[in-house]
């Protein structure tokens, strides 16, 4: 390999004078995340969405400004007219082969010379615009330059619809011919825009998160300011969830009870999961799923102890609470601390508190930057701190789908393991869970315990074949739906559970 001082030792005498270099050393740059925070000194290379930032944020900022007035597509129109300073923007359909319509279209500028498009605007965009040159899986669009009698240069852009047929091009007339914005960039920002919308309603946060996302997923790389952007839009929608609890039961009819409570991020719009959420934190990386559970976890943990006041009084009444974690953030000192401070703060009692794995996001290969040789020995023993230093639980959830494996489950040694729903509806379901069930019970370093999520009416193994193959604890509608505060089952719902724990459904 060539060698940086055999290169200085070729540089004249008089150089290398004037330089004295022993052994390099380089600075360690501050991490947080997925991104290096460097010393003042430096600065990051310029990245090629930087010029875009403005056109987002000027879409973002119409819709904030104009969102009351009015919703339908001509509105939007309008919004992608005035920030991308065009002269118009319209709509065409697809009716037959080469056949179009107008679908909608926005105002027309103030400044725009309606002469001349009337008179140049068919023989200069429709003649072009066919499904073979649009709908080209190579490009995202297409541009043409025309000059106007007045001698005046206009770029127009067609840019192809991602939705289901009937195919459709959205037009923007009358950019400048020399304008930044003739780019495959353009197109995909305007077409994330547009879908948004539609699909999100009048949302700008969830818009513009929704078009920095459309971003990363096709471009791999944002540029700094929109990561932090991100981020910010990401935080304030997780600051506005809520929680909800779902009774796991303890499946025995002579001692029928509530053992444990999940705690469920909810949107309090549509009491519905933010699944939204979800998806960003897999798709950005460590830094938001560390985010993420970092406040459910004190979210959870500060709304069940208030929860529980007026059902739990005595400590032995109380029973664990499981809250989910991403198996990245396990990793990371920041979540090892706040675990560490909730305790501390005697928010929830050690033996009260079950940390959920999720098996469907594999287990992390870096640590600290460095790749793991052994990725599953060191999380089990960063596992084994929380466990020998805080004393509290683990619990593999959604085992069956993802990353989930026989290897991985015996190797973590978990104290519950959570059998996902989709096994209910795959026969042989019992074969699966009585595995399972054995496997676990097999563990000699904890008492686990399996427990099967998503138990409902529908599903097609019973709670008398449950029982029968020795499951001891179910989670699902059937024993009660999540809600915001815990509760006792009712006489009436003990007596229909035990009816069916008993009986086999005819």
């Amino acid at each position: 390999m060539y060698n940086l001082f055999n290169f200085l030792k070729q540089q004249p005498e008089e150089f290398m004078n004037k330089i004295q270099l022993g052994e390099f050393k380089l600075g360690s740059p501050k991490t947080s995340g997925n991104i290096n925070i460097l010393y003042p000194q430096a600065s990051y290379l310029h990245h090629f969405l930087e010029p875009y930032e403005d056109l987002i944020s000027k879409l973002i900022i119409e819709l904030t400004d104009l969102a009351e007035e009015n919703t339908s597509s001509n509105y939007l129109l309008d919004i992608i007219r005035k920030s991308s300073q065009a002269d118009f923007v319209f709509i065409l359909q697809n009716i037959t082969q080469n056949s179009w319509v107008v679908k909608s279209q926005s105002n027309l500028s103030d400044i725009l010379d309606q002469d001349a498009y009337a008179a140049n605007l068919k023989s200069t965009i429709l003649q072009i615009t066919s499904i073979e040159s649009v709908f080209n899986s190579a490009h995202y669009g297409i541009y043409k330059i025309h000059e106007s009698t007045k001698g005046v240069s206009k770029a127009f852009v067609i840019i192809p619809s991602r939705s289901q047929a009937p195919h459709e091009v959205m037009i923007v007339c009358g950019l400048p011919p020399d304008s930044y914005l003739l780019e495959n960039i353009y197109s995909q920002i305007l077409v994330s825009f547009y879908q948004a919308v539609q699909r999100l309603s009048l949302q700008p946060e969830l818009v513009e998160a929704a078009i920095i996302d459309d971003l990363k997923k096709n471009f791999g790389f944002v540029s700094a300011s929109l990561y932090d952007r991100r981020l910010k839009l990401f935080c304030d929608r997780l600051k506005a969830m809520i929680v909800y609890f779902e009774p796991v039961l303890h499946l025995d009819p002579e001692y029928l009870f509530i053992s444990g409570w999940e705690a469920l991020a909810r949107n309090p719009e549509s009491l519905v999961a933010p699944l939204d959420l979800f998806e960003a934190a897999e798709l950005w990386g460590s830094r938001f799923t560390m985010k993420l559970d970092c406040h459910f976890l004190m979210v959870a943990t500060t709304s069940y102890r208030q929860a529980r006041k007026s059902k739990q009084r005595r400590p032995e009444d109380i029973v664990p609470l499981s809250v989910n974690v991403y198996p990245a953030s396990l990793m990371q000192k920041e979540y090892f601390e706040t675990v560490r401070e909730i305790l501390k703060d005697k928010i929830i009692a050690p033996k009260n508190l079950v940390l959920e794995i999720s098996e469907k996001t594999e287990l992390p290969k870096l640590d600290e930057g460095a790749y793991l040789n052994s990725p599953m020995a060191v999380f089990k023993n960063k596992l084994l701190e929380y466990v020998h230093q805080l004393k509290i639980r683990f619990a593999i959830d959604d085992f069956g789908v993802g990353y989930a494996s026989v290897s991985r489950l015996a190797g973590l040694s978990p104290s519950y393991v959570k059998i996902d729903r989709d096994i209910l509806h795959h026969p042989p379901s019992d074969v699966i869970i009585r595995f399972v069930h054995e496997l676990v019970g097999a563990n000699n370093l904890n008492p686990s315990n399996v427990i099967v999520e998503g138990v409902d009416e529908t599903t097609p193994i019973t709670l008398h074949r449950l029982k029968e193959i020795g499951v001891s604890y179910i989670q699902g509608h059937i024993v009660g739906k999540p809600e915001p505060e815990i509760y006792r089952l009712t006489q009436e719902k003990a007596e229909y559970l035990k009816s069916l724990i008993l009986f086999p459904k005819n």
